[in-house]
């Protein structure tokens, strides 16, 4: 065989081998791609998990601690329900007494004694209404909030009770 032959078959298995190493290389680096890029979403999924699983957690801790609150406050309420019976049961079994005489025998001021027993369901002697705007409760004198205008005299309401109403279409 020539020389020539020889060198061109050496040549093409070479080349032979070269293009079946590069084609079986083509196919793994493509699956490397593929496993890249597979990872790369499973890490934003799992990061974008972890960010809602942040976000819902902490909307859980805001509303126990609010659950909390409300217990308290209710407890607060329940606490001061008994606080109140339990000076009714005194008052009625004349037990309180003293709260409502001077040392000197006389009566006292029904101020004097809203204010002593921390009665805060009356103002100048009077009761008042209670307003729960944003969670907290307020207490509001009818008469400041009648000369104010947000709250109508109860001849206003009467009086408008008894006038005749329009008809509307």
């Amino acid at each position: 065989m020539s020389t020539g032959l020889l060198v061109a078959i050496i040549v093409v298995v070479v080349l032979v081998i070269a293009a079946l190493i590069l084609f079986s290389m083509r196919g793994r680096m493509a699956a490397r791609r593929r496993e890249r890029a597979l990872e790369q979403r499973r890490e934003t999924a799992a990061s974008e998990h972890r960010e809602a699983a942040q976000v819902r957690e902490q909307r859980a801790d805001t509303s126990e601690r609010q659950a909390r609150i409300a217990a308290a406050e209710a407890e607060r309420e329940r606490a001061e329900a008994t606080l109140h019976s339990e000076r009714a049961d005194a008052h009625e079994r004349g037990q309180a007494d003293d709260e409502f005489v001077n040392e000197d025998g006389s009566l006292r001021n029904r101020d004097e004694v809203a204010r002593e027993t921390g009665d805060r369901d009356r103002v100048n002697g009077e009761p008042v209404d209670r307003d729960t705007r944003d969670g907290r409760t307020v207490a509001v004198d009818r008469d400041v909030a009648e000369r104010h205008g947000l709250l109508s005299s109860d001849a206003d309401r009467d009086a408008s009770a008894d006038a005749p109403r329009e008809r509307t279409r």
